[in-house]
């Protein structure tokens, strides 16, 4: 989990949590369980504008984390002169000599390389020879930065003291420094345990869960002879129902649905649907694609795919899109097809466009959305905040309750990491390309993960006929994968009105503190009660609790929950039943 949740109600109680895992993702939240190590004092920054703030550092077994404030918004890994010491044998006369220390390793974010010094050596290093992991990958003047603990560079042992110094310095002229001169940063590596990975699962949690997939798999790699026998294993493990692919230029959406059916045949009665808008963005759905059109992209040629399909356990169909803005520096592009994307979404919902929708319908918008600039279009795609709204129209409320689109935020697995994009022998460090937005007013997200097979232990690898270097074969972008749980939308779920099941209110809502939630049940029956968090994280606030038919409330404490949008979740052994709950503090 992302923070450490403490709640009190009438029903039940949580024990309290083990000490919050660094998760390199670009949310701070579980930085608040560790001190500042050194706070620099402000408007002290060089003309380069980076005016260093609080830095923070901890440590599992595998990596060392920093959490540093830029005090500007940058682009950690291009475009600054920001750069990061470290004294590994705390020996001051051995290493590259600055601020009283002698650096063994020294890195600078903005150029992408670094050096070793040692034993009159310097031979020039990259990410992948330090393991080197930063977050988030859009610009920020807060980032995470991880570095492995077990490097070795010219046969010797990078970090050979349990003690460390720092200095974080921006090189520009007159530029900031971290600690500030003739002062000493020392951090001792911990050795307490912390809270285990997030929590995934390869295979659906529930056969009635909604798997999808998006995956970008590198310049029509599904069709490479040398890559099929990686895919294979993935999407025999995986198993999707609907697929959106990105980067297949050369071959039809029925070349694709064929090479599905040769990976994943088809059952009696089933088979795959395909369609492809643009230049490489399909979508593979094992149930009935409807309609489909193109979302003009920022100049002819390019543009992104909507697609209307027909899910038969829910009364409305879901649109999909599947979406592929232009890469790297193309800041303006980028950030005129996400305006394009919400421009569609906004007249799809009110009922214009070549894909009207009716009211209540699921919404996913998946791919690779290449964020490696500006934060602000991460924020159009969830907000429907539009930059140009005198070419693409006004903001809106994407989902229907009013409220923004919500980031399945998946994390590789079984590491500290939030990336989908992992190429060592690129001068870029792994980086989070790729997303899966979704509605949450009428779709729950249940298990969500990008499939990284290095870091799988060999069980689960075995279980799943995976080899360890299946996801890097494949493709230099992770599969990424979320279950839903679709919302009031089954029939399942949409009992008989006059029972008026389920949650009933939730006051006061937004909270701000003590909240109490009444819900109804028909007759005897057990009850679950838990509180989901945007990433998918359940925490039970009433335990599984067998009660009478009839109206019943509980009271719960959120005074300790971070702010944001959750859910409360309900569920008997016959039904369930969410609403969206605002924290507030």
């Amino acid at each position: 989990m992302k923070y450490l949740a403490i709640l009190s109600f009438v029903f039940s109680s949580i024990l309290s949590f083990s000490q919050n895992r660094i998760l390199v993702d670009g949310i701070f939240d579980e930085w608040n369980d560790y001190p500042v190590l050194y706070d620099d004092a402000m408007g002290d920054g060089g003309f380069s504008g980076i005016d260093f703030g609080q830095l923070q550092i901890h440590n599992d077994n595998d990596f060392i984390f920093f959490f540093l404030e830029t005090g500007n918004e940058i682009n950690l890994q291009d475009l600054n002169n920001i750069s990061i010491y470290l004294d590994t044998d705390g020996d001051i006369n051995t290493g590259f000599s600055i601020n009283g220390i002698g650096a063994e390793l020294v890195y600078n974010f903005g150029n992408r390389t670094g050096f070793f010094y040692s034993s009159g050596n310097s031979p020039e290093i990259f990410h992948d020879d330090i393991g080197l992991v930063s977050a988030p990958t859009v610009t920020s003047d807060r980032f995470e930065i991880a570095i492995r603990r077990d490097i070795t560079i010219l046969g010797i042992t990078v970090f050979q003291s349990d003690d460390l110094k720092v200095v974080f310095k921006d090189d520009a002229s007159n530029g900031d420094l971290i600690p500030a001169a003739n002062e000493e940063l020392e951090y001792t590596f911990s050795t307490n345990n912390l809270e285990p990975f997030p929590e995934y699962s390869i295979q659906k949690l529930q056969d009635s869960d909604l798997r999808i997939i998006s995956y970008n798999v590198l310049v029509d790699g599904l069709f490479d002879q040398s890559r099929i026998p990686s895919f294979t294993r993935i999407f025999q493990a995986t198993q999707p129902d609907i697929i959106g692919f990105q980067e297949i230029y050369d071959h039809s959406s029925a070349q694709v649905a064929n090479q599905m059916e040769s990976i994943l045949p088809s059952a009696a009665g089933e088979q795959w649907y395909h369609a492809k808008e643009g230049p490489d963005c399909h979508a593979i759905s094992r149930y009935p694609i409807l309609e489909s059109a193109l979302i003009p992209g920022y100049n002819q040629g390019a543009g992104n795919g909507a697609f209307l399909i027909d899910v038969p356990e829910i009364e409305t169909n879901l649109l999909l899109i599947v979406a592929h803005p232009p890469c790297c520096g193309n800041n303006d592009g980028r950030q005129i097809e996400v305006d394009l994307m919400m421009e569609f979404l906004r007249e799809a919902k009110a009922g214009n466009g070549p894909i009207p929708l009716e009211a209540n319908a699921p919404i996913v918008i998946l791919g690779d959305m290449n964020f490696v600039g500006d934060h602000r279009q991460v924020e159009t795609l969830l907000t429907g905040n539009i930059s140009d709204e005198s070419t693409y129209g006004p903001d809106f409320n994407p989902d229907w309750d009013g409220s923004d689109l919500l980031d399945s935020h998946p994390y590789a697995t079984d590491v500290p990491f939030s990336y989908t994009w992992y190429n060592e022998g690129s001068n870029f460090s792994p980086g989070r390309l790729d997303y899966i937005i979704y509605s949450g007013s009428n779709l729950l997200l249940q298990n969500s993960y990008s499939l990284f097979t290095p870091s799988l232990p060999q069980d689960s690898l075995n279980a799943f006929n995976l080899f360890a270097n299946d996801a890097v074969v494949a493709s230099d972008h992770l599969p990424l994968v979320a279950d839903f749980e679709f919302n009031n939308l089954t029939a399942q779920n949409n009992l008989p009105s006059e029972q008026d099941l389920g949650i009933l209110k939730i006051h006061p809502n937004p909270s701000y503190g003590m909240t109490e939630v009444s819900f109804r049940t028909y007759e005897q029956d057990f009850v679950l009660i838990q509180l989901i968090t945007q990433d998918g994280k359940e925490i039970t606030v009433l335990n599984q609790k067998t009660i009478n038919s009839g109206e019943h409330k509980f009271q719960f404490n959120t005074s300790n929950i971070p702010s944001g949008i959750y859910f409360i979740k309900m569920k008997t052994s016959k039904f369930t039943d969410s609403k969206k709950i605002i924290i507030l503090k």
